[in-house]
């Protein structure tokens, strides 16, 4: 989404609520020349049509309660887009569990530009809106890219505006599409205006799109909306008792007698007002004719289908009376809130035989059909759970988990067979799951443990499915309950993997005697045979042993798992590389493990298969910032971040927030860093996790250091010792040292530098790897009081990373040795150190860093010499995911669909990294970017 928003103080005062706006005595506030009180809201809309006319993307949500106009304010807003292709779609509250109807609804005008949607996009959406009858093994989440991948197709031709009606209705699954494409549009001339009734959504699912409340009208305006026909002091009266609400505003002045409108007589007791408005609906209702009320009941149960199911004369009625209108394709209601009248006065009988009536009239086996007739049902019907299952089944084809959970749930109601609707209520759960829904996942859960008629094995997979979604969108301690419940009830490959779960859970919460158990259950359990189970025999095992120690017996097991993950067995089997990423970043050979499965990781990004990407992304972020490729860092925790976004994902996201923290900080960017870091604090806690308490202490840490924070610095990792020891991210012993003796250095604590430095000396076993034994060295260098010995320190800790990719540590050390050799009067010995320092930085883009070294070589005297215009200008995450993808040789078309952008996105970020870096072509960012070893990183 574009930086479009509008302007504050827009939002009017009003009660939160529901609905869009209606009929009233021959009056309605959905008739244009009764849209009165929204003059700033209308200068709202115009700003947004005005950006898009720019060819700027941008978004509107509006919420208001029943009556505020909400409806009208959308017809409005189609109006005025003379020039735009407008596509609209109305959530329906009989459709809401069809997947992607309303996507249907919206798209099907665009429809003969599918063949500009990148392929597997393109598959993905015509499967799920039933263009095509088939495709490749494919992702939700490519429904929602192809989503907006076709919308940015149709505004190269002309300006788009999308309007979505009644969100709340709408089916998930296109909610969640046409939201992942509001959010993601940016350098296209696309606008989306969506309503919904206030307090209905769940916050999550707007959170971020520029919002407009609806609130009452005040008196003047009243007083113009109802005309000349009620005294002022009457219209006052009326809109403090309607709190200005439009619509009840216009059906109370309806009601009023001749006295009462000029004041003569006093207002009644009660007026239908707030919670009592739908009580003038009710009454209109109540008074239809039975076949008129029948046709009314028809069509707020399915209005496509309810024409054919009742005479014409009785539609023609109900028009006639106000309640209906024809609106092109059938009959709408005049006001959301007539048909929740008719739907409320209805009794049980009166619906079952109206579902029964239509489901007479559609074809048998239809998705239509069942739904109908199991709302008729009276009790278990074995027939009717098996032609729900059979549609929750076609759902699942077209990607359409939510509503296939709904199908399940319901069959499971019907179903007489106790254990049956227990093994339909877990399928319901894991689709809800699929869908991203963890309260649905975790009440579908909780009914199949509580049902007698559930099996071991059932109760065993409702586990894994609740402890799967608890590990990566809720509670990891959770996570870790319920995955302990399904390895006491599964076997086999299901037990091989449930255990494989609970041990990466364990390693989340620093239990690593359990995930020592797990990986002793998966080598009794596991089938050599079965690439999958063997996969996860050797990654539990392997892990294990380098958690104890044991590096040797450790990289046997894990050496060849690389290998295994890509053997063509496990081709459909993503999950393999996630760990892959996951021993490779214990064994500090992400950067290698991921260049050599980069073939497999792009097969997962075609297949949107985002729920194992994002994790991947995340692990391989922080791999490669290990290693020293900081652009690849920030480019890859850039896009996990956003992904977790979509999928709702905490504990992985937060280890991505803090990646970004570091890089943020790196570049001099304070502001954004302390803000991620709050972020990340907040996932930390809500995913309850104990061991990235640690990380994101020492990631704090550098981010105090970067600000010159040393006593922040101090206060975060002494903490640490006291809680843990201060071990590190990784588990190494007192790993928060190396931070906390640079900061009592600077703070001239040099007694308590000297202690823990020696402390870190001690625990640091004379075999480490190269990378712990240079940051024991520098220390040392640090804290020695001679200066031979700390020039001797300095030169072995350099000659220590020399055998390490960690380029950034590495400059950091020249930078320190060099700024001792200033204080020691060698400055010629110095600015060595210290144009090795800078230069480093210069090429990591690390500009915080740039600047420190800078200043240092400047106390010396030197002349520092800078490319281009002065300091480096600093690339975002996404454009620096872009320029990675074009050093790679990609197209902006391939760069797109590879980032879920569209190709205008990709134009707009391409063109800021020539502008920022000074580049002429491709061909020279190509070169600068392989010249830095960068090229190919993040994607």
């Amino acid at each position: 989404m574009s930086t479009w928003g509008p302007p504050p103080g827009v939002e009017r005062p009003g009660n939160p609520g529901s609905g869009a706006p209606a009929p009233a005595s021959g009056k309605s506030p959905n008739s244009p020349r009764d849209l009165v009180g929204r003059d700033r809201e209308l200068g709202v809309v115009r700003q947004l049509l005005d950006h898009v006319r720019a060819g700027e993307a941008a978004a509107l949500h509006v919420e208001g309660e029943p009556g505020m106009g909400k409806t009208l304010l959308l017809q409005q807003v189609r109006s005025m887009a003379v020039g735009f292709t407008c596509l609209s779609a109305t959530g329906i509250e009989s459709e809401a569990t069809l997947a992607h109807a309303g996507l249907l609804e919206l798209l099907t005008p665009v429809r003969h530009l599918l063949g500009e949607v990148p392929e597997g996009q393109a598959a993905a959406l015509g499967v799920a809106l039933g263009w095509t009858s088939s495709g490749a093994p494919a992702d939700r989440f490519l429904v929602a890219a192809g989503t907006l991948s076709l919308l940015a197709a149709a505004a190269v031709r002309t300006p788009v505006l999308v309007l979505v009606d009644d969100l709340h209705w709408l089916d998930r699954e296109s909610a969640d599409a046409i939201l992942f494409a509001a959010r993601r549009l940016n350098a296209d001339a696309v606008g989306f205006v969506t309503s919904a009734r206030s307090g209905v959504l769940p916050p999550e699912l707007v959170h971020g799109l520029p919002a407009l409340h609806l609130g009452g009208l005040d008196d003047r305006e009243a007083g113009e909306l109802l005309r000349a026909d009620v005294a002022a002091p009457v219209v006052r009266q009326l809109t403090d008792l309607t709190g200005g609400n439009p619509l009840a505003l216009l059906e109370v002045s309806g009601r009023l007698s001749a006295a009462q409108r000029v004041g003569a007589s006093p207002l009644p007791d009660a007026l239908p007002v707030g919670a009592r408005l739908h009580t003038v609906y009710d009454a209109v209702v109540g008074a239809l004719p039975d076949h008129v009320r029948l046709a009314v009941l028809l069509t707020a149960l399915d209005r496509g289908v309810a024409p054919s199911a009742a005479p014409a004369e009785s539609f023609d009625e109900a028009v006639a009376r106000g309640v209906l209108v024809a609106d092109g394709v059938g009959h709408g209601f005049r006001h959301p809130l007539i048909r929740s009248a008719a739907l409320r006065l209805a009794s049980p009988s009166e619906l079952r035989d109206a579902h029964r009536l239509l489901a007479g009239h559609v074809p048998r086996g239809s998705a239509a059909h069942a739904h109908h007739c199991a709302a008729a049902a009276t009790g278990p019907d074995d027939l009717v759970a098996d032609a729900l299952a059979q549609t929750a089944a076609a759902a699942r084809s077209r990607l359409g988990y939510a509503a296939a959970s709904a199908a399940l749930e319901r069959s499971a109601l019907l179903t007489r067979d106790h254990r049956v609707a227990a093994d339909r209520l877990a399928a319901a759960a894991q689709d809800a799951f699929v869908a991203g829904d963890l309260a649905l996942t975790r009440g579908l859960v909780d009914r199949v443990l509580a049902s007698s008629g559930a099996s071991a094995e059932t109760r065993g997979r409702a586990h894994f499915t609740l402890g799967m979604m608890e590990q990566y969108a809720g509670s990891v301690a959770r996570a870790a309950d319920h995955l302990a419940g399904a390895c006491a009830a599964l076997e086999g490959a299901e037990l091989v993997d449930a255990l494989t779960e609970r041990a990466l859970v364990a390693f989340r919460l620093n239990d690593l005697a359990t995930f020592a158990d797990c990986a002793a259950g998966i080598e009794a359990a596991a089938d050599v045979d079965d690439p999958a189970q063997h996969l996860r025999l050797r990654f539990t095992g392997g892990m294990a042993r380098a958690i104890a120690g044991d590096h040797e017996s450790a990289q046997g097991m894990l050496g060849g798992l690389t290998d295994l993950a890509l053997s063509e067995e496990l081709r459909d089997d993503p999950r393999s590389l996630l760990l892959v990423a996951l021993a490779a970043g214990l064994t500090g050979t992400v950067g290698d493990a991921l260049a050599r499965a980069a073939g497999r990781v792009d097969d997962v990004r075609r297949r949107g298969a985002i729920g194992v990407l994002m994790p991947i992304l995340a692990i391989s972020a922080s791999g490669r910032a290990m290693v020293g490729d900081h652009a690849g860092a920030f480019a890859e925790a850039g896009e996990a971040v956003e992904l977790a976004d979509w999928l709702g994902y905490v504990a992985d996201a937060a280890v991505a927030v803090e990646q970004l923290a570091w890089q943020y900080a790196a570049r001099g960017l304070h502001d954004e860093a302390r803000a991620a870091l709050e972020r990340a604090r907040r996932l930390i806690d809500r995913a309850e996790t104990t061991t990235a308490a640690a990380h994101h202490a020492i990631t704090a840490a550098f981010c105090a250091l970067c600000r010159e924070d040393l006593a922040l610095v101090v206060d975060l990792l002494e903490a640490r010792i006291a809680i843990d020891g201060g071990v590190g991210a990784m588990g190494e012993p007192l790993g928060v040292a190396p931070l906390l003796v640079e900061a009592y250095v600077g703070l001239g604590r040099a007694d308590d530098a000297r202690s823990l430095s020696q402390r870190l000396a001690d625990a640091t076993p004379v075999a480490s790897p190269v990378e712990l034994t240079a940051q024991v060295q520098r220390c040392r260098a640090l804290t020695a009081g001679d200066r031979a010995e700390a020039h001797r320190s300095f030169e072995a800790a350099l000659e220590s990373y020399a055998a390490h990719p960690d380029a950034f540590e590495r400059a950091r050390t020249h930078l320190m040795f060099g700024s001792r050799l200033r204080r020691d009067g060698l400055r010629v010995l110095a600015r060595e150190q210290l144009r090795a320092a800078h230069e480093t930085f210069t090429e990591l883009e690390l500009t915080r860093w740039v600047r420190v070294a800078a200043a240092e070589l400047d106390a010396t005297g030197a002349t520092v010499r800078t490319a281009g215009d002065g300091e480096p200008r600093d690339l975002t995450s996404q454009e620096t995911r872009v320029a990675l993808l074009v050093a790679a040789g990609k197209s902006n078309k391939e760069v797109a669909a590879a980032l879920f952008l569209s190709p205008r996105t990709v134009e707009r970020h391409l063109g800021s990294v020539f502008r920022k870096k000074g580049f002429r072509s491709r061909t020279e960012l190509a070169r600068a970017f392989a010249a830095r070893g960068d090229a190919g990183a993040g994607g």
